[in-house]
């Protein structure tokens, strides 16, 4: 009888997603040594817990590593020198608190040897090409047992031709953002920094979701989403604190989509693919004709409209 070849260990480099990286490394030391666990791994000296409590909460990402245990988790994995500054900035990358961050990390994380961020920077531009290949994407990470084009192409909206489907698959398995099942197929990376898209190809995919978002105003109201117009006037520091905190929202809505306890996983079959598409733009030029002195010593004071609301409510209504 033939001995079974031993598995081989998880590369930190293949992964965007330190608790991926921590699942499979603890899958790969239980198969070589059997009596491996989470007990006996938060028992070595290096990491020094009281328990695998810690562990398992990180793991779920109800528990976050700080700098200090970054060091001691890597020291405990045996990472060498290149593997723990991988990992060290794969963390930072995975607990970002705004996307300037997470473009920062991303960056620095393309920059080893055969990093999974290297060959997703090289290649995230043919898959923001196409609004579907994120959709198509994103579905597959709803259901998995799904593999035929045309019942695929009418789940999405607007619905989509087969051979649509068919090109986001081919697309998706070469990046290899989803593998192959017995019956449909499995998504196998779930971070792609999008903020790291640039130029021409950020402004065409923005462009393809807001004529999604126009063709959603026509929808039934039951259907169409959530749609409103504020217009106002505002100081240029009051218009600076606004853009942070949309992006602080946006940032906020990330981290609830990570955490969502209700996830497809859970086993929530009533869950969807969803878009969100914020716009904050200016009306008016920066440039305002200026006031004759004569003119302004004799008109009144103007009263400032501190703003005006438009607000459609539901679209389609």
């Amino acid at each position: 009888m033939r001995n079974r070849p031993h598995p081989e260990p998880p590369s930190i480099f293949h992964y965007l997603d330190y608790r991926d990286y921590l699942e499979r490394f603890f899958a790969f030391r239980k198969s070589a040594e059997p009596g491996f666990s989470l007990r006996t791994f938060a028992r070595r000296q290096e990491l020094g817990l009281s328990s695998s409590s810690f562990i398992s909460a990180v793991l779920k990402g109800r528990k976050n590593l700080s700098q200090n245990l970054r060091l001691r988790f890597g020291r405990a994995m045996g990472l060498a020198h290149q593997e723990m500054d991988y990992f060290e900035l794969l963390v930072q990358f995975n607990q970002s608190k705004s996307e300037e961050e997470r473009v920062h990390y991303h960056k620095r994380l393309a920059g080893f040897q055969g990093s999974r961020a290297r060959i997703l920077g090289e290649t995230q531009r043919r898959f923001y090409t196409r609004w579907y290949y994120s959709v198509v994407w994103h579905y597959f990470g709803l259901h998995h047992n799904q593999n035929s084009p045309a019942h695929i192409a009418k789940k999405i909206l607007p619905p989509l031709e087969p051979h649509q489907v068919e090109e986001a698959i081919a697309v998706l398995l070469e990046l290899n953002l989803i593998r192959k099942l017995a019956n449909g197929y499995a998504v196998k990376d779930r971070h792609i920094a999008a903020g790291a898209l640039q130029g021409a190809a950020a402004r065409g995919h923005q462009k393809e979701f807001l004529g999604l978002a126009a063709e959603n105003l026509e929808r039934p109201a039951s259907e169409a989403g959530r749609f409103g117009v504020i217009s106002f006037s505002i100081s240029n520091s009051g218009a600076g604190r606004i853009r942070e905190r949309i992006e602080a929202m946006r940032d906020e809505i990330r981290e609830m989509v990570e955490r969502d306890s209700e996830s497809p996983a859970a086993g929530n079959t009533e869950a969807r693919v969803y878009a969100l598409a914020t716009q904050f733009f200016p009306c008016t030029s920066e440039e305002y004709p200026a006031i004759l002195p004569e003119v302004r010593q004799s008109s009144p004071p103007a009263r400032r409209i501190s703003g005006t609301t438009s607000d459609s409510g539901d679209a389609g209504s």
